[in-house]
C-alpha cells in the first residue's frame, strides 16, 4: 500500500460502559480514519495525541486496570456485599489466559503506544512554524510510549532485572500491524530509557509550555522525570532513581499537599488549593501534588469500581486501616480515603469519588487520575538513598511527608527504626487506589494474606483462595490466549506456569 491508515480519536464526551454494570469510565469511542500523508498541521499532531491521551481513560488502563485495578488484588482493598462480582476474577486472583481483565490490560497500553508510534512515525510531514513545536509533540509521543511499554512491563514481565535475559513484553515501535516475538526484559528497558531521555531533552525546549494552567493533563519534562524515576526505582537503579526523583522534587515547582487547613475532608480545606483534600475533591483548581494525570471531565465517570447507583463495590480492607493505628483520623490520607461512618457499601471508600460527606453520589468527573504525584518522587527518594546507605537522608524525608499528613506530628521524637519498613508503610497509605500495592509487592518479594478462611478478616466469603504466596505464578500475569493464537511469534512464550 502507498499510504498507511490510521485512527485519529477525536474527543467527543461519549461514554461507553466500563467493567460490568459499574459506574460509567470514558472509553475512546469516535473516532474517524485518515490517510497518514495528510498529517501535516500541529493541529493534526495535536489532535492524534490527543487520541492517545484518551485511550488511557480506557478500563484496561488508568481508567480502571492500573490504577484501582491494581490495588484491589492485594492487602489494600475488601470487597463489599455492593459488589456484582464483575472483577472478582482479578480481585480473588482466579484469572486466566481468557480472562477479559488479562486481555483489557494488555491490550489498552498498546492502543496508547500506537496512536503515539502514528505521530512518530510521520513527524516528518510536520510542517513547522514555530521553533519547538515538533519538540513538544514528538516528546509528548515518545513519553507516552514509554509509559506504555513500562506498564506493560509491571503486569506481564518476568521480573525487572534492568539486565534480564527473561521475557519482557513486544516493543512496538511502528505503527502498522505487526506480529512480534516478545523482547527480552533488557531489551524492553533499554528502550524505555532511550525513549525517556529523548523526550526529556524534547520538552525541556519548546514553543509552548506543554500544561497550561493548574491541570497537568498531558506529559512534560516533570512527567518524564517522574516516570524515569520510577522506572529506575522497579529496576534498582538506586542512583538514577534518587536523581530523577530530585530533579523532579527540587526543579518542578509542584509541592506536597498541606494540611494547612486541618486533616479532616471540610469545605474549607477543599477550597483551599494548596491542600491534601483539594487533590481530591477540587483537583481542577489543586495546585498541589499532581504530576501527571489523566483527565476525567464532567459527564465522564469516576475511575474503578464504583456502581452505578454509586455505592462502592470495594473498600479499603481492616488491614489497610490497621495501619493508622489507634488515632487514624489525625491522618489525611485516612480522612481522604475512608469514611468510618458509612457502612462499607454505600459510601464508605472516599478516594477518587469526588465527593465528601459520604452521602451523596459521586460528583461525576472532578477527579483524574493521578499517574504521578510529588509524595511518590519524596519515597522513591527515600528508598533509592536507604538502598545506597542514607539511612538518615531517607528518614528526612519520611519524616517530611509525615509532617504534611499528620497532625500534632513531632519529627524529633519520630525514630524510624526500621526505614525500608516505614518507606512501605507509607507507600500503602499514600498511594492506595492509584495502582501501586501488586508491583510494589511484586519487587519486594511479598506475599498477601487475606484471614485465616473466606469470610473471616479481609477475605471474602466467596474467594477460593485466601493467601496468595511471595512469588506465586499469578504475580506475572499471563499473555492473553487471543494473542498467543493470533501471533505466532508468540506461540512459545507464554509465562511461566501459564
Amino acid at each position: 500500500m502507498k499510504f498507511r491508515t490510521i485512527k485519529i480519536l477525536v474527543l467527543s464526551g461519549a461514554i461507553a460502559m466500563g467493567t460490568g454494570a459499574c459506574k460509567k469510565v470514558l472509553e475512546p469511542e469516535l473516532e474517524y480514519a485518515i490517510e497518514s500523508s495528510r498529517l501535516k498541521t500541529i493541529e493534526d499532531f495535536e489532535r492524534v495525541l490527543n487520541g492517545a491521551y484518551a485511550y488511557m481513560r480506557s478500563t484496561g488502563y488508568y481508567g480502571f486496570g492500573y490504577s484501582n485495578g491494581a490495588d484491589i488484588n492485594t492487602d489494600n482493598m475488601l470487597e463489599t456485599t455492593a459488589s456484582l462480582g464483575n472483577n472478582r476474577p482479578l480481585s480473588q486472583w482466579y484469572y486466566t489466559i481468557g480472562s477479559g481483565v488479562v486481555e483489557r490490560v494488555w491490550n489498552a497500553p498498546y492502543q496508547a503506544i500506537n496512536q503515539a508510534n502514528a505521530v512518530l512515525d510521520n513527524l516528518g510531514n510536520l510542517q513547522e512554524k514555530v521553533a519547538g513545536q515538533k519538540n513538544r509533540i514528538k516528546g509528548q509521543a515518545l513519553a507516552i510510549r514509554a509509559l506504555g511499554h513500562f506498564d506493560l512491563m509491571r503486569f506481564f514481565a518476568v521480573n525487572y532485572d534492568r539486565n534480564g535475559t527473561g521475557f519482557g513484553v513486544a516493543l512496538k515501535l511502528k505503527s502498522e500491524v505487526s506480529f512480534p516475538p516478545r523482547n527480552t526484559v533488557k531489551e524492553c528497558f533499554d528502550q524505555i530509557y532511550q525513549d525517556l531521555t529523548e523526550a526529556e531533552q524534547l520538552l525541556q525546549e519548546t514553543d509552548v509550555a506543554v500544561n497550561t494552567g493548574s491541570r497537568r493533563i498531558r506529559m512534560d519534562v516533570h512527567a518524564v522525570r517522574a516516570l524515569r524515576a520510577r522506572v529506575s526505582l522497579y529496576t534498582q537503579q538506586w542512583e538514577d532513581a534518587r536523581d530523577y526523583a530530585d530533579k523532579v522534587i527540587t526543579q518542578s515547582g509542584i509541592n506536597l499537599g498541606s494540611i494547612a487547613s486541618g486533616v479532616a475532608v471540610t469545605s474549607t480545606a477543599i477550597n483551599n488549593t494548596t491542600t491534601f483534600q483539594s487533590v481530591w475533591f477540587n483537583d481542577l483548581n489543586s495546585i498541589a501534588e499532581t504530576i501527571f494525570a489523566v483527565a476525567v471531565n464532567v459527564g465522564q465517570g469516576s475511575p474503578g469500581f464504583f456502581p452505578s447507583d454509586g455505592m462502592n463495590a470495594f473498600t479499603v480492607s481492616q488491614d489497610w486501616r490497621s495501619l493508622f493505628g489507634t488515632s487514624p483520623t489525625n491522618d489525611v490520607r485516612y480522612n481522604v480515603t475512608y469514611n468510618p461512618s458509612a457502612s462499607p457499601a454505600t459510601a464508605s471508600y472516599l478516594k477518587f469519588t469526588g465527593r465528601f460527606t459520604g452521602t451523596a453520589l459521586p460528583r461525576d468527573g472532578n477527579v483524574d487520575v493521578k499517574v504521578f504525584r510529588i509524595a511518590e518522587m519524596y519515597l522513591i527518594r527515600a528508598e533509592a538513598n536507604f538502598r545506597l546507605g542514607n539511612a538518615n537522608t531517607a528518614r528526612a524525608d519520611i519524616r517530611l511527608i509525615r509532617q504534611n499528613r499528620i497532625t500534632g506530628y513531632n519529627p524529633v521524637s519520630d525514630v524510624i527504626p526500621d526505614v525500608l519498613e516505614a518507606i512501605q508503610v507509607e507507600r500503602r497509605k499514600e498511594l492506595v487506589g492509584e495502582g501501586h500495592r501488586w508491583f510494589d509487592a511484586k519487587r519486594y518479594g511479598l506475599g498477601f494474606n487475606r484471614g485465616a478462611s473466606p469470610g473471616s478478616g479481609d477475605c471474602p466469603s466467596t474467594a477460593p483462595d485466601c493467601e496468595l504466596p511471595a512469588g506465586d505464578k499469578r504475580f506475572v500475569f499471563p499473555i492473553p490466549q487471543g494473542e498467543i493464537q493470533a501471533n505466532p511469534a508468540m506461540k512459545d512464550q507464554q509465562n511461566p506456569g501459564w
